[in-house]
């Protein structure tokens, strides 16, 4: 990891002096470009700015001293930043205990599962292949964590001190995650900044006074008829709750604006990339190119496939190095077979050298579907290596110039990519050299000195706008819900606390600011609202901003509910759905936590640090 001049310092802007946080659910062993780009700003915060980072992750494996050895040996964690993990730290704090908690019972039977690694352990013991009890233990074998899933729906999470007494205990997952930030973070004014979409959809509702949130959006939020995807929904509904909202592009930010209108809030903020001060003038072998990717079906290796193939079949024999795992690997593999590239192209799987990869490489490709913004473009132009990319959403046109310093083809245009990239191998020196050189000085526009200046400017922003804005109140209203029928908009709520007899009243903003007010009728927890067809028509039939003003005798507070979708779906059609969604939640975890441990497993056999093990 390179580091900074003296020049680089002084155009470096302080960052607010408050403590800073980077947020994710976990760091996986073989992570990719988001995680990527969470510790290189985290880095660039501490050498361009002084700024120490605590990046905080909430998953469930217990060997995190192992991944900050790893972490540090590959230059990824420097001094100034911290890993904290929930788990880890519950099993390391001492707590006062509480006895008017009560204990949880024990276990008649062993555990089904047990993943062990350098901090602890976790033991799941599991009906039906779903997790009904989850144990997480200290070194020494006492519990700090038992996670129990009720069987009839909900949970309950009670922490241990050593000697088995109860020091806390929480009914949902979000109540103890929210708990411990707090005891994190107490009352030092504090920048989380959020990279999961995971995390983001819990942490959009941890409203304190003393924290700033920002949420860094990585991948495209539409899917390609233009439509929120599932996975971005909870949060783009909601991205009035952020103190800020970074797109790495100022293409997306664009985009998201024309979609949902703008919260005031929305910023561009690309990923920073480490540029090396000396390359050589001329790649070592001007046909050699090297892709880093994760081979799942989203980043359309096969397309970089066909155009290799291609640009063979034109004379020109060009290799490549694949760098990077996934679920795809071996129909990708079979696939090079099939186009008679066994000799050209080599699958190297997750390296963490990938660096020294892709200084090797003269060129590179982009196939994605979509994109946040590719890191491993920048990563890759950083040291000369020139890009062929697909005109996708997003990134690509952001940072190639076509012919300047790459290529910029339509996307899904396989001959397109394949002249362009014959033609980069055999332009002569001085224009491959010229080419290089532009893609560098690209890349020094995301150098640390750079990325930190623009987030100290960000979080500056950040902070005023969080000392402006109200209260977040999650807890008046227990279900929102807006459909539409017949061309009318109809919104229902249900009341946590109906005591007090409340009035509510429902406002509805559509994306081009006009405006409806509807006093909502019943009694009993439900009250529902009918907006008449022709004001339904002027908002448009589409999303529309939903706030909820609650008065009582005692006073009132409003509820913001977002951007709200309406539901177009008949009454037998939503309880369809919704058994489906149940059914599928529960394979899904089942899945996810027998496979993380598999995964885990797996992941033991193929490192020399160590790894959890795991029995069954």
């Amino acid at each position: 990891m390179g580091s900074l001049t003296e020049h680089d310092r002084a155009r470096t802007a302080a960052l607010p002096a408050v403590r800073h946080l980077a947020i994710t659910w976990g760091i996986p062993d073989e992570y990719g470009g988001m995680t990527a780009a969470l510790l290189h700003r985290s880095r660039a915060f501490h050498r361009a700015a002084g700024a120490d980072v605590d990046v905080v992750t909430f998953d469930e494996r217990p060997d995190y001293p192992a991944v900050r050895d790893r972490l540090r040996e590959r230059g990824a964690l420097c001094d100034g930043i911290r890993i904290l993990n929930i788990y880890e730290h519950f099993r390391d704090v001492d707590r006062e205990a509480v006895p008017s908690l009560p204990e949880p019972g024990p276990m008649r039977r062993p555990p089904d599962e047990e993943v062990r690694g350098d901090s602890g352990s976790v033991l799941r013991w599991l009906e039906k292949d779903e997790a009904t009890r989850i144990e997480h233990r200290r070194l020494d074998g006492t519990t700090a964590v038992v996670d129990e899933h009720r069987r009839y729906g909900g949970r309950l999470i009670t922490s241990l001190d050593r000697s088995g007494q109860p020091t806390g205990q929480w009914r949902t997952a979000r109540e103890f995650r929210f708990a411990w930030l707090d005891e994190l973070i107490a009352d030092a004014p504090a920048v989380a900044v959020v990279d999961s979409k995971t995390a983001a959809a819990q942490l959009q509702h941890y409203w304190r006074p003393n924290v700033t949130l920002i949420h860094v959006v990585h991948g495209a939020h539409t899917d390609r008829q233009g439509r929120l995807t599932a996975a971005r929904r909870p949060v783009f509904e909601n991205l009035h709750r952020w103190d800020a909202v970074a797109f790495l592009t100022k293409t997306q930010r664009e985009a998201a604006i024309e979609l949902l209108g703008d919260p005031g809030n929305l910023v561009v903020a690309p990923n920073g990339v480490t540029v090396p001060p000396d390359v050589e003038r001329l790649p070592p072998d001007r046909l050699h190119g090297v892709i880093v990717s994760r081979l799942s079906s989203a980043k359309r290796i096969e397309h970089a496939l066909r155009i290799i193939a291609a640009v063979r079949e034109r004379g020109i024999p060009v290799t490549a190095d694949i760098v990077g795992d996934g679920p795809r690997r071996a129909v990708l593999e079979a696939e090079a077979a099939r186009l008679g590239l066994g000799d050209a192209v080599r699958f190297a799987g997750y390296r963490e050298d990938a660096h020294d990869f892709v200084r090797r490489g003269a060129w590179t490709l982009v196939t994605s579907r979509s994109e946040g913004e590719s890191l491993a473009l920048l990563e890759a132009m950083a040291v000369g290596s020139l890009p062929v990319a697909y005109d996708i959403l997003y990134g690509p046109a952001d940072v190639v110039d076509d012919g300047r310093n790459g290529c910029l083809v339509p996307e899904g245009d396989v001959e397109a990519a394949a002249v362009a990239l014959a033609r980069l191998c055999s332009q002569d020196d001085d224009a491959l050299a010229a080419m290089r050189r532009h893609a560098r000085d690209t890349a020094r526009r995301y150098d640390d000195a750079g990325i930190a200046k623009l987030w100290a400017g960000i979080e500056r922003d950040a902070l005023d706008r969080h000392a402006r804005r109200p209260p977040v109140d999650d807890d008046a209203l227990r279900r929102i819900r807006v459909r539409m029928r017949r061309g009318r908009y109809i919104v229902t709520g249900v009341l946590r606390d109906v005591r007090s007899a409340p009035a509510v009243e429902v406002r509805l903003v559509s994306p081009r600011g006009f405006a409806v007010r509807a006093l909502m009728r019943g009694s009993g927890p439900v009250r529902y609202a009918q907006v008449p067809e022709r004001e339904s028509g002027r908002l448009g039939g589409d999303a529309v901003r939903t706030t909820f003003l609650i008065s009582t005798k005692d006073g009132s507070v409003t509820v913001d509910a977002g951007l709200r979708h309406p539901d177009r779906r008949s009454l037998p059609r939503r309880a369809i759905d919704f058994a489906r969604r149940l059914v599928g939640e529960r394979v899904d975890q089942s899945s996810s936590s027998a496979g993380s441990s598999r995964i885990d497993a797996t992941s033991a056999m193929n490192r020399d640090m160590p790894s959890p093990s795991i029995t069954r």
